[in-house]
């Protein structure tokens, strides 16, 4: 009985193992973010009373005047210019209640423009 016991083990180990194991595929990839321009503007807002927080981020731009990509933020509220700002945050404050177009535009020191721009609404209670 342990004869046949032991020479089923032997015959199914190598019956097992008789076709070729098949082995792993490798593959290189890539990370990439598809359908994303690297020089898109990203623009955060937070509203707190009458108060806006607004943050960019703005690839290949740096808002250090003494860099070859400076810039500087125009500020427009429901059309008309509000401000500039040399930095990537800063807070709108004094806003009246109600509902405020806000358009956000990347432009270089001397005016030229980067073609970067974001628009959004906020509601100030």
């Amino acid at each position: 009985m342990w004869r046949f016991i032991f020479l089923s083990i032997i015959f199914i180990l190598i019956t097992g193992c008789g076709q070729k194991i098949p082995e792993p595929e490798s593959f290189t990839a890539e990370a990439s973010e598809l359908g994303k321009k690297d020089s898109d503007i990203q623009v955060q807002h937070f509203v707190e009373g009458n108060r806006v927080k607004v943050e960019c981020f703005v690839p290949e731009v740096s808002f250090n005047n003494a860099d070859r990509n400076s810039a500087k933020i125009n500020v427009y509220i429901d059309g008309e210019f509000h401000d500039e700002y040399d930095t990537a945050a800063f807070v709108i404050k004094n806003l009246e209640a109600g509902s405020h177009k806000m358009k956000i535009e990347v432009v270089g020191l001397n005016e030229q423009t980067f073609q970067l721009s974001k628009s959004f609404e906020v509601t100030i209670f």
